[in-house]
């Protein structure tokens, strides 16, 4: 699909606010409210972008979260679908560099997080299992930021939550007929549940829909002392869609979007010409087996 800058700005405030009025998004990109809901129907309908509403996973009490590099023996593809199987694990995919395939897993503590690691570990032609704690988010452009305190959720939340994981951008009239509340009751859940960062109702574009072909991952080593500074600048990189601080022989790891193959390495080296950067090591993503943002839908696969 092809986007013009209409189509491009569109996304870029719907990643900023999922829920952004018509009125408003019409004022941004100078069009009327007809024509800028045709633009966003058009641009849904299409599967270029899908809005929905992501819960943050602290409030699911998934608290600890990792990034396994994954040495195989036989086939890539048939593990990561083993993987894939697995609920806990939202993301993961075949790669060509010093690993066969990367994952991304989430545990309610450490205990439950090896214990998930060794299930993978013992998986038939898994070779070696390498794991990177995450310790800071600096930059996700779907999930929430941060950590939240321990929240209560009642049924009622449950139900805002599940129909607003379907449509991020479903009416406060069509969620209370499900609720059997109020609108204005509803509008108050809604606006409670998004400030104390329970959900955030995000744009999930499809890279190659919008002409990203190219998804690159990149391990960094950083000057000590200087982390989070180093961080902060690749964060701010349009390139750049997640970034995090983890604890492993890699000082963070993220990921990033390009058109092409030299668009990755111009970004590449900017990463690299970032002031506190030692190291980088990258791997380039071939087939995304797996790419779940709503954690809503996790069971516990072990009885921890």
């Amino acid at each position: 699909m092809n986007l013009d800058h209409i189509d491009t700005r569109l996304c870029e405030e719907l990643q900023h606010d999922g829920r952004a009025s018509m009125e408003k998004l019409a004022g941004v990109v100078g069009l009327s409210r007809v024509a800028t809901r045709a633009r966003v129907a058009r641009l849904i309908d299409s599967g270029a972008l899908r809005i929905i509403g992501i819960v943050h996973p602290s409030a699911l009490g998934l608290r600890v979260a990792a990034h396994l590099s994954i040495s195989v023996s036989g086939s890539a593809r048939a593990v990561g679908q083993a993987i894939a199987a697995l609920d806990s694990f939202p993301l993961v995919s075949v790669v060509a560099g010093r690993a066969a395939l990367i994952a991304e897993v989430y545990a309610t503590n450490m205990t439950s997080l090896r214990a998930l690691i060794r299930v993978v570990t013992g998986m038939e032609n898994v070779a070696h299992v390498e794991a990177a704690v995450y310790t800071e988010r600096i930059k996700d452009l779907y999930a929430p930021p941060g950590i939240i305190p321990p929240t209560e959720i009642d049924n009622v939340d449950r139900l805002v939550l599940e129909a607003l994981k379907m449509n991020g951008r479903a009416s406060y009239a069509e969620i209370a007929r499900i609720t059997n509340f109020s609108a204005s009751a509803i509008r108050g859940r809604v606006n409670q549940l998004t400030s104390r960062g329970v959900v955030r109702i995000s744009t999930v574009i499809t890279p190659g829909m919008v002409g990203l072909q190219h998804m690159c991952g990149f391990g960094l080593r950083l000057q000590g002392g200087t982390e989070n500074e180093s961080a902060s600048i690749i964060g701010a990189m349009e390139s750049v869609s997640y970034l995090s601080l983890t604890l492993s022989r890699f000082d963070a790891i993220g990921t990033m979007l390009a058109k092409s193959q030299a668009d990755v390495v111009t970004e590449l080296d900017r990463i690299r010409s970032t002031p506190g950067v030692e190291g980088l090591e990258s791997w380039t993503h071939l087939e995304v087996i797996k790419e779940n943002h709503l954690l809503t839908t996790f069971k516990s696969n072990l009885p921890i």
